[in-house]
């Protein structure tokens, strides 16, 4: 069984998941963070849709309403660093600029080498803090958002915003600086800068070398198609009477929630004449 947000260097961090089995034999999911090195630090809240969370894939979440941040020490004087993660914005007040993710020279997490900003319009890279520059891409307000980044010690660096960083250029390439990553802070390690609401994130993946690349959004049975099966998994999920949370992708219009537009959404994906891929609509 796998989680659906972790952290690889040569291993994986993973975000646990632990499948209870109710006496009334429905199947509710703990998800802890007790995969990440630090933990959990502030008001994170890692669980599993029934209570909330939404997720992008798998059975778990990690949502914040506050200050916050999962931190990964993994990263040795890293020159190189990856960064892949999907973060749905749900704020009822704003806009700020508030920081998803921040690389450290130190274990610590106290010098920033570089760090990945929502603005309420635009992700933000941001390496100034080493000499590098800043790029900016427009982002979706109130929809799962894939970032993915290859940040490069004295090179130039590349961002993707909803793209597929496996197989579509960069949407922005950027000065990194100079530096190395010792460790990094997931969530809203200083806070959400005025938004009001939460922010979840999912699918978080670090590398040295070779992108991630974009999930197969509308796959809710995992098994690496978009068809006719997915739907009757999607059916299964948002039984009224007994809801079976499913291994995949099971948000195909990438609203944050599993229901009968996801059904209508998938439809559109698997049209033969004029499909419309999940994660589009």
């Amino acid at each position: 069984m796998r989680a659906s947000l972790y952290s690889r260097t040569s291993g994986l961090f993973h975000l646990a998941v632990v499948l209870i089995l109710s006496v009334f034999a429905t199947t509710t999911f703990a998800c802890t963070t007790s995969g990440w090195a630090a933990g959990a630090v502030g008001s994170v809240n890692a669980n599993d849709p029934t209570n909330g969370v939404s997720r992008v894939k798998g059975f778990c979440g990690l949502a914040l309403t506050g200050t916050g941040h999962v931190m990964d020490g993994s990263p040795s004087n890293d020159p190189n660093f990856i960064g892949h993660f999907y973060f749905l914005p749900e704020f009822t007040v704003g806009p700020g600029t508030m920081k998803l993710f921040v690389a450290y020279s130190d274990e610590g997490g106290n010098a920033e080498v570089f760090s990945v900003k929502y603005d309420g319009a635009n992700v933000i890279f941001d390496a100034t803090a080493v000499g590098g520059t800043s790029v900016s891409v427009p982002a979706d307000s109130d929809h799962w958002n894939l970032v993915e980044f290859a940040w490069h010690s004295d090179a130039m660096g590349s961002l993707w915003v909803n793209t597929d960083a496996t197989i579509d250029p960069p949407d922005m390439t950027f000065t990194s600086g100079s530096g190395v990553v010792e460790s990094v802070k997931l969530g809203a390690p200083e806070g959400l800068d005025g938004f009001v609401g939460k922010v979840t994130f999912d699918e978080y993946e670090s590398r040295r070398e070779n992108q991630v690349g974009a999930l197969l959004i509308g796959d809710t049975n995992n098994d690496g198609e978009v068809n006719l099966f997915d739907i009757s998994a999607t059916l299964l999920e948002i039984d009224f009477f007994n809801p079976a949370i499913q291994e995949g992708t099971a948000d195909c219009n990438k609203d944050g929630q599993v229901n009968l537009f996801d059904i209508s959404a998938t439809l559109l994906a698997i049209d033969f004449f004029n499909p419309i891929p999940c994660g589009s609509n």
